[in-house]
């Protein structure tokens, strides 16, 4: 009776953890065993990543978050395309990146933005070229709970124009948690 105890809690603990490998082993003689379960057995992570990027080219004004309306991926839910903001779901180190591409003749300026404060840009100019011009970055942060992400357009610059399309990621937005502290 108690072994038939130990088994169910092995089971709900295995079911309730996520569990990798032979954990539980069958014996010759019937019993089961757990086996190297530190070893087998991973802490539950949280697990949070998104890409988003413009289905469609969009001209924006000055100072405007950037939403990235059409979403490749987005783990977690931290991406909200309504307002183009990631809020960090857990406090850890994320991996961000942004591309961006400009119009021919066209230039655009966007900036990454925690919390409100501009931390680096991306530029694009392809005003003097009938030329597509692109630029891509990423960035390694430790955010807070909480934090707030987004790409919006540098101050006097008006009227940029993103380059959108339904089946390429020109301009985009993506993050992924690496770890979790």
């Amino acid at each position: 009776l108690i072994r038939n105890g130990i088994n169910i809690a092995i089971r709900f603990f295995c079911c309730n953890s996520l569990c990798y490998g032979n954990v539980i082993n069958k014996h010759s003689n019937g019993h089961q065993s757990l086996n190297h379960i530190g070893s087998n057995l991973r802490y539950r992570r949280r697990v949070v990543a998104f890409t988003a990027w413009l289905s469609k080219t969009t001209t924006l004004g000055t100072n405007h978050a950037v939403v990235y309306n059409k979403l490749l991926l987005n783990k977690g839910n931290a991406y909200n395309a309504h307002t183009g903001h990631f809020t960090a779901p857990v406090r850890g180190l994320y991996l961000l990146s942004a591309s961006i591409m400009a119009s021919p003749r066209k230039q655009v300026a966007l900036s990454m933005v925690r919390n409100g404060i501009n931390f680096d840009a991306l530029y694009g100019d392809s005003r003097n070229v009938n030329k597509y011009s692109s630029q891509s970055r990423s960035y390694t942060v430790m955010l807070q709970r909480g934090d707030l992400v987004w790409m919006r357009t540098f101050p006097g610059y008006e009227g940029q124009v993103l380059v959108g399309y339904s089946h390429a990621l020109y301009n985009s937005f993506s993050g992924v948690l690496l770890n979790q502290f």
